[in-house]
């Protein structure tokens, strides 16, 4: 038997190497795999046998993550007993991997299910070589707008963007905008003059505090783009040529 997912090996670089280390992040990365039916494999026995199954759902009282018996009652057993299981599985496509302990039996929605205690981290490998257009001169030139919900209302968050590439954003708000969590992922809209506009989730991976011109208080946001799609990533690498292209002719 082969698993469509074999175990991960962490990259060597760090910059291929996306760890989410936050309660909210793993909770978020682990209801969108559970949402999308995503299949999973279960490896225990250091790796020598696995199991196939899905993610069910994450449970916050107490916190655990449910997951799909087999059909094999022989391995189903020898998962029970295991001092370790290691997930391998994809989010939209991003290979992900994650350790988790405790395994037990619990009940979801009518039949038994598996459950471990949630994971401390989730490592999500995703590995690009980036069109990145860093500096000042973009910061008048992208209208970048994040909706978010606060409360029973809605709310948009139009940022100042210090940073652009094809894997995210860096961008700034004012200290009073609404707080974006790390972890937390909201749809992302921002419009590249001349080549149009772009729509994507974006996952809020850093946060901290800054200023704004005129010395406002602010806060900026490391902000990942999650799955964007081929269209998009081309209308932000032609934008980026086009400014390296503007900014070669002014230095000229």
């Amino acid at each position: 038997m082969e698993s469509r997912f074999s175990l991960l090996d962490a990259p060597a670089s760090a910059d291929e190497n996306c760890y989410i280390d936050t309660a909210l992040g793993v909770a978020s990365v682990l209801r969108a795999i559970a949402a999308a039916g995503t299949r999973t494999a279960a490896y225990m026995d250091n790796g020598e046998t696995f199991v196939h199954t899905t993610l069910l759902s994450v449970e916050a009282r107490p916190p655990v993550l449910l997951f799909e018996r087999g059909p094999d009652d022989a391995l189903n057993a020898r998962l029970l007993k295991a001092n370790k299981i290691t997930f391998v599985t994809s989010d939209h496509g991003v290979p992900v991997q994650f350790s988790a302990n405790n395994p037990g039996i619990a009940a979801f929605q009518g039949s038994d299910a598996f459950s471990v205690s949630m994971p401390q981290r989730v490592l999500r490998l995703q590995r690009r070589m980036y069109y990145r257009l860093p500096g000042e001169p973009i910061q008048g030139q992208l209208a970048c707008e994040l909706p978010c919900a606060t409360g029973d209302a809605l709310t948009v968050v139009k940022t100042v963007v210090l940073d652009l590439s094809c894997g995210g954003l860096a961008a700034v708000v004012p200290a009073d905008a609404p707080l974006l969590e790390t972890g937390s992922r909201n749809l992302c809209k921002i419009e590249l003059p001349g080549i149009g506009r772009i729509e994507s989730m974006i996952e809020v991976r850093a946060t901290s505090e800054t200023m704004l011109p005129g010395q406002r208080p602010g806060r900026r946001y490391g902000l990942e783009f999650v799955n964007i799609n081929n269209k998009d990533v081309a209308l932000i690498q032609r934008f980026i040529l086009e400014q390296q292209r503007a900014r070669k002719r002014v230095a000229v």
